[in-house]
């Protein structure tokens, strides 16, 4: 089997996609040939992969670049590319076409490209534009692009089952679907837990509104023998805000901002932590029911025992008591209470650790690829 996968946006080492991505696409490539329409070059695709990732692209991956131009700030001007690849795709010679794009998607739907496609979703556009306050058109805009692309879809990838149910209900689709969650590098990312120092607490990710950055500084307020490492990085106004909202609440001394790390150097930021803490709240859909983040997946990997926010989306993947622990979602004193009671209880955490890391060891990327393509295969036919 060949597939073409294509995305419109140039390469941002900013956001944790790419992240997903460019290791979704190695691993499918390990199995079958694939073809990545990009407006990158094939040397900055690699330069990212190396410098990022650690990543070496296998053989498979024959990477393509179209035309496509850009405005300030670094947007796309998608009508260019989306030319080129409505021209590109039927010399392709492949058997299905594979979009986690939604514009694409629907772009590749209303223009009749004749190539089965396959989609892989990860929220609901009109419960995502309500989540960011968006006004009434822009849902409404999503709603309709997305039922463009449902009804045309040949296959469909869902990161969480809540969101696939969702797909279901909502646009009515009934093919071909799989629930693929993300996963993580395994061969980069394995238990490294030294049992903790015990008052420091992990976070690993990007500065959006909708990953519970806020409940966790109200939770350490009411956890003063705790300490907060935040691994990673955001828009410069995110950053701003976050700092902004560290010194009104007095955490000064007590938090620790790394800014943006490479893939690599994650585990040696969070191995003598005390936990790892994942504080979705609950009143956005994305974080709810229709994520499925790359962090949590490391956290596994790593052994880090972890506290997590008890919504749809963390029991899909993990167990209160077993790979970690679950907490009231968007109560700050039950976050407090579970942080402190794991950073000082080091059984627990211990067992925790030893549980999360064979859990973590599932999820790998050569496994997301094998459902991906078994997907494919049936989208194919």
């Amino acid at each position: 089997m060949h597939v073409v996968f294509a995305h419109h946006e140039p390469i941002d080492a900013g956001r944790a996609r790419w992240v997903a991505i460019v290791r979704s696409l190695a691993a499918v490539a390990e199995l079958a040939p694939v073809t990545w329409y990009t407006p990158d070059s094939v040397e900055r695709v690699g330069e990212y992969a190396a410098r990022h990732l650690a990543l070496e692209l296998p053989p498979g991956l024959k990477i393509a670049t179209l035309p496509s131009l850009h405005k300030r700030m670094g947007l796309t001007l998608n009508s260019v590319y989306f030319r080129a690849f409505r021209k590109a795709v039927p010399h392709s010679g492949a058997d299905v076409l594979w979009l986690r794009s939604d514009k694409l998607a629907a772009h590749a739907a209303h223009k009749g490209v004749n190539l089965p496609l396959a989609y892989e979703a990860h929220l609901v556009g009109e419960l995502w534009a309500r989540d960011r306050g968006a006004p009434a058109r822009e849902a409404a805009r999503l709603h309709e692009l997305e039922r463009d692309i449902y009804s045309r879809a040949a296959g469909v990838a869902a990161i969480t089952q809540g969101l696939l149910d969702e797909i279901r209900a909502r646009f009515g689709y009934s093919g071909p679907a799989a629930v693929v969650p993300s996963a993580v590098d395994t061969s980069l990312f394995k238990p490294v837990w030294q049992g903790g120092d015990g008052r420091t607490v992990a976070w690993v990710g990007t500065l959006q509104f909708w990953k519970g950055l806020e409940l966790l500084l109200e939770a350490l307020v009411l956890a003063p023998g705790l300490r907060l490492k935040v691994v990673g990085g955001g828009k410069p106004e995110d950053e701003q805000r976050l700092k902004s909202e560290i010194a009104r609440l007095g955490l000064d001394g007590r938090v620790e901002l790394t800014g943006r790390v490479g893939q690599a150097d994650i585990p040696l930021h969070v191995k003598t932590c005390a936990c790892a803490v994942h504080p979705l709240p609950p009143e956005h859909s994305i974080s709810a029911r229709f994520t499925s983040p790359l962090k949590l997946f490391e956290y596994l990997a790593m052994g880090l025992p972890i506290v997590a926010a008890d919504v749809p989306s963390v029991r899909e993947v993990l167990q209160d008591g077993r790979t970690a622990r679950l907490y009231q979602a968007g109560d700050a004193r039950a976050l407090a209470a579970a942080l402190t009671e794991l950073a000082s209880d080091a059984a627990l955490a211990r067992r925790l650790s030893a549980d999360a890391a064979q859990e973590g060891a599932r999820h790998s990327y050569r496994h997301r690829a094998e459902q991906l393509l078994a997907l494919f295969r049936q989208a194919k036919t």
